[in-house]
């Protein structure tokens, strides 16, 4: 018999095995939350960007089509709180509704003859239908300054 092998032992004891796979499982549940907070912020930047883009594409349209045409009707509108232009713009899967208000900026500092316009333009979705939870209803909302010609 060797002496040094004398209370000696093989291998780890039971309590060890379960501390080590604790900590183990900790671990990978706390690295698999972070990488699903990271996902869905992901899609979230994804579908403001897409909205924004949308509401922005809006604008520059009505602008080029009231500088286009001078008696164009965007001229002759001024009411912040009723629309002035509603449409539906699906980018699979998303439904976007964009609506767009026009209003007078300041008529009395620029004479009669020389307006200015403030487009605005309001984006909004639902993302729950289309498989995307605890996001609900998303909005962007963006303005322009229009000077008439």
């Amino acid at each position: 018999m060797v002496v040094g092998a004398i209370g000696r032992r093989n291998g780890f004891s039971v309590a060890e095995v379960l501390v080590a796979l604790s900590l183990i499982t900790f671990v990978v549940l706390g690295l698999l939350g972070v990488s699903l907070y990271s996902m869905s912020a992901g899609r979230k930047s994804r579908d403001l960007t897409a909205g924004l883009m949308i509401a922005e594409q809006a604008l520059e349209r009505l602008a080029y089509e009231a500088d286009s045409t001078p008696g164009a009707a965007v001229w002759t509108t001024d009411n912040q709180t009723t629309a002035y232009q509603q449409q539906v713009v699906t980018m699979n899967p998303s439904v976007f509704n964009v609506t767009i208000y026009v209003s007078d900026v300041a008529p009395a500092m620029f004479g009669a003859n020389n307006r200015l316009k403030q487009l605005e333009s309001l984006v909004v979705w639902q993302d729950a239908p289309q498989g995307k939870a605890k996001q609900g209803q998303l909005r962007v909302r963006t303005a322009r300054l229009l000077h008439e010609p």
